[in-house]
């Protein structure tokens, strides 16, 4: 492109008379052919692209504490972050994910469990959930809710299959009792579950330190693929590690009796870094190239709508993660590449294709108020 737009500057700049294309030689001399030196034209292309300056990535900065002024109502907005974690996020351990073991002989004489499963899919993602609970049943006595996301039985994972899958995968194992099968030959059917309740309760219940993380999706294939197990049109075969939100407290509030929910407007003050590479890519008071961004007037502050992103301007991490967040609070979340840009990344941001990302966040106010409620 830029040799082209070389070429096309040369032939604006020929000189009139020697221009096989000028208007008027073209009525003195409308049989002669045009003479231009191939050799030349790219010569001169190549001289000038040369001088060109090299592409390079800008520069992002957090600004925080130079826009917070200390006189500043937002002069506590200042970072002392703890350095980023740099374990691998698929290698953390889940904080809403337990295991019930039912002793196999108990099974017979009860019937089963007495518990309905279905399943959603998204894509390639898919939920085994348990749909209802019979009363008095042995499921119900075990302490089984509704709700609840099946994970795996006896240690094989159920988040790809489907409801008819996971109670073949029971079924087997079962049957299998004192044998050498699928399921070891274990006395025991061991199952555990994801508690989507207990990973919200747990965000609103955060310590200063404390650490929650749910998995979102599960490793495995994420080919997009036909009926008949073939890739589709365009795709190719892709998959992907765990992928696990995880919420951190860095700062508690000082008072807090009411959290954000679902439809608040909030503030607040934040900065993303990419836990892979560790550099800046967004924050609310970033500089670019050492140039604040036109529009924000030097704010350090930003405003977005909860239970809002998938639509919004932030990654959809920001709609689970924030949840009962209080003012004066920061967070610390960490967004797997499926709730944040994906397989594409956002190049022009630095962001490259499947990145984790970090984002510390501090709510500033809650539908206007400031103040700590």
């Amino acid at each position: 492109l830029v040799a082209l737009s070389a070429f096309s500057l040369w032939l604006v700049l020929l000189p009139r008379q020697s221009s096989a294309w000028g208007g008027a030689e073209r009525h003195t001399q409308k049989h002669q052919q045009p003479t231009v030196n191939r050799r030349a034209v790219l010569s001169s292309a190549f001289v000038i692209a040369s001088a060109l300056p090299p592409v390079v990535n800008a520069a992002v900065t957090d600004e925080t504490d130079t826009f917070a002024a200390t006189d500043s109502a937002y002069g506590g907005l200042s970072r002392f972050d703890p350095p980023a974690s740099t374990k691998k996020q698929s290698t953390v351990s889940t904080s809403d994910e337990f295991t019930i073991l039912i002793p196999k002989a108990d099974l017979k004489p009860s019937g089963g469990l007495g518990i309905e499963l279905a399943d959603i899919q998204f894509r390639t993602n898919r939920r085994v959930y348990v749909k209802s609970v019979r009363p008095k049943s042995l499921g119900d006595s075990l302490g089984i809710k509704k709700g609840w996301v099946v994970v795996s039985i006896d240690g094989q994972s159920a988040e790809r299959t489907n409801a008819e899958g996971a109670a073949i995968m029971v079924s087997r194992s079962v049957r299998d009792e004192g044998g050498g099968g699928g399921g070891g030959g274990s006395d025991t059917l061991e199952l555990r579950f994801r508690d989507p309740a207990a990973f919200q309760t747990q965000l609103r219940e955060l310590q200063e330190g404390s650490e929650v993380t749910t998995q979102v999706a599960p490793a495995g294939d994420t080919t997009q693929r036909n009926s008949d197990g073939s890739a589709k049109f365009g795709e190719s075969v892709t998959d992907q590690t765990d992928q696990k939100l995880s919420v951190t407290q860095l700062v508690p509030p000082k008072l807090c009796r009411r959290g954000a929910d679902t439809d608040d407007l909030l503030e607040v003050s934040y900065i993303g870094t990419i836990v892979e590479t560790g550099a800046v890519f967004d924050g609310s008071a970033i500089k670019i190239d050492g140039k604040a961004i036109p529009g924000r007037g030097n704010d350090v502050s930003l405003f977005f709508v909860l239970g809002k992103q998938p639509f919004g301007q932030f990654p959809s991490g920001w709609d689970v993660g924030l949840q009962g967040i209080c003012v004066g609070e920061r967070r610390r979340l960490i967004i797997p590449p499926v709730m944040a840009y994906g397989s594409t990344g956002v190049p022009r941001r630095g962001i490259p294709p499947n990145a984790t990302l970090q984002y510390d966040i501090t709510l500033v106010s809650i539908n206007g108020l400031a103040t700590p409620q």
